[in-house]
């Protein structure tokens, strides 16, 4: 079908100007509504091009509620119906807490990422949160690979909370023979805009010499800033603040004693990847090098 901005039929090969269930030349089915998120997508594909989910059809109810809003609006929506107390929502939320460090007692993050909670600890905690949560919870393993220091990215149950979150995003990579930080590296990606120009190939110094080419960034955020706001723009249930945070630091403690080798490995991995971000900000051509 192709992006909303250049639909065609797959039938009669026409332009589409907006989505819609039917073709209006040829009228044949192209589209259904995702039950999972709500929004239009192609039906002959196994899963929703929105969120990833096995494709099911929403009822004619769900679609007379959803349908003729913007998709983040019913994005949303969904995502208020399928809310889950996710730990990168509630770190994110009351950050601080999870920070503490009073010289004698410190929470497990500080022992990972370090005292200060500037924005790469914060981005850091959020993303090991999000891991965290969904191995703890049964969605996702990490599994070692033998002869690999990375660890395996592994789905062990479909995602069903939020979409619109560092937990949703990462769920939707686990499965597909990524590692860990390769799962990482594209929701960080997704959640930035991720894009760059090659703007033009310029000479070497030397006669005949190769052409380099020149990249320039054309991200819609920063990464540090697109994960921050991940995590805060998580819809999260009604709530109330020492009870979820107690429950988000137990899964947390959990997660990190039951392995604490796993932990560290996990932790590198995140500021490995961040690390890479950095970097690219300082020279984008390291996207050609991916």
């Amino acid at each position: 079908m192709g992006k909303e901005s250049g639909l065609t039929c797959r039938h009669c090969g026409r332009p589409i100007a907006v989505p819609a269930s039917r073709c209006p030349w040829c009228d044949r089915q192209i589209m259904i509504v995702c039950a999972a998120c709500k929004q239009y997508t192609d039906d002959s594909l196994p899963t929703c091009q929105r969120c990833g989910a096995p494709l099911q059809p929403a009822s004619r109810e769900e679609i007379r509620q959803f349908t003729g809003v913007p998709p983040e609006v019913a994005e949303l929506l969904a995502d208020k119906e399928r809310a889950r107390l996710i730990a990168s929502g509630v770190v994110a939320q009351y950050l601080p807490g999870f920070f503490y460090d009073d010289g004698t007692h410190r929470t497990v993050l500080v022992e990972l990422f370090g005292r200060q909670a500037n924005r790469l600890r914060r981005a850091a905690a959020l993303l090991f949160a999000a891991v965290a949560h969904l191995v703890h919870h049964g969605y996702c393993d990490l599994r070692g690979v033998e002869g690999r220091q990375e660890m395996e990215w592994v789905e062990v149950r479909r995602w069903d909370g939020q979409v619109r979150c560092l937990e949703g995003r990462l769920a939707k990579q686990a499965g597909v023979g990524l590692t860990v930080g390769e799962a990482l590296h594209r929701a960080i990606q997704e959640e930035m805009g991720f894009g760059f120009e090659v703007i033009r190939p310029s000479r070497t110094g030397l006669p005949g010499g190769p052409r380099i080419p020149t990249v320039r960034d054309r991200s819609e955020r920063p990464p540090l800033t697109a994960v921050i706001q991940a995590g805060r723009r998580a819809v999260l249930p009604d709530h109330e603040e020492s009870a979820a945070c107690a429950e988000v630091y137990r899964t947390l403690l959990a997660f990190v004693r039951a392995d604490p080798d796993r932990a560290r490995r996990l932790a590198q991995t995140v500021l490995d990847t961040l690390e890479w971000f950095r970097q690219y900000e300082e020279d984008p051509s390291l996207a050609l090098m991916e």
